[in-house]
């Protein structure tokens, strides 16, 4: 017996465990992410940059490793709506992986373009929540039959949630609502990734 989804298990594992650290490390960077005060996520950042560099790059790592994790899991299920939902979940995590640095190069720049760089990351970690959803909500529609029920309804669930989570940029409403959506997405991660290791081709 062979574990033909193993890579593709780990780099979901990968991808929660690194996305966990990365908000660990924003503990004292209280406003990150989040539209209504900008400058003080700036300020916050010039304070904390050991904490900021932590998390840029985790978040960085995580993201690329989640997108792996989606290609792993469209070649696992074989299903035209996993694929498409994989493609959404997997270029979101790019887009959003792209912006992920910015923090890390705001440590580095005058207060102005520090400024724009972290509208430019927010922006793509909203873009990132929309189109994971919408993947979600693919993948939900198009998981086989013979995998786990439960899996199909928190993809449900979790796609559902992280919609809304896509205007964060406009609300700091919007923006809460991760409190909710990523426990969420990353427990729907998590089970995906147990099911694909126990996945076994004779």
């Amino acid at each position: 017996m062979s574990r033909p989804h193993l890579p593709a298990a780990l780099a979901g594992f990968l991808g929660v465990v690194l996305n966990i650290v990365a908000v660990a490390a924003l503990r004292p960077v209280p406003h990150t992410y989040g539209p209504s005060d900008v400058p003080a996520w700036l300020a916050e950042t010039l304070a904390a940059p050991t904490n900021s560099t932590i998390s840029a790059w985790a978040f960085t790592v995580g993201l690329v490793a989640l997108a792996a994790f989606a290609a792993g899991l469209a070649f696992a299920a074989r299903s035209s709506g996993v694929t498409i939902g994989a493609v959404f979940f997997g270029a979101g995590a790019l887009l959003d992986a792209a912006g992920t640095m910015a923090p890390l190069a705001a440590l580095h720049v005058d207060a102005s373009a520090g400024l724009a760089l972290l509208w430019m990351s927010l922006l793509l970690d909203s873009a990132f929540n929309g189109l994971l959803g919408l993947g979600l909500l693919f993948i939900a529609y198009g998981l086989p039959t013979d995998w786990p029920k439960g899996l199909r309804v928190l993809a449900l669930v979790a796609g559902l949630v992280s919609l809304p989570v896509g205007l964060q940029f406009s609300s700091d409403t919007f923006a809460r609502l991760l409190a909710v959506a990523g426990p969420l997405w990353l427990s729907w991660v998590i089970w995906a990734s147990v099911h694909l290791l126990r996945s076994r081709r004779d």
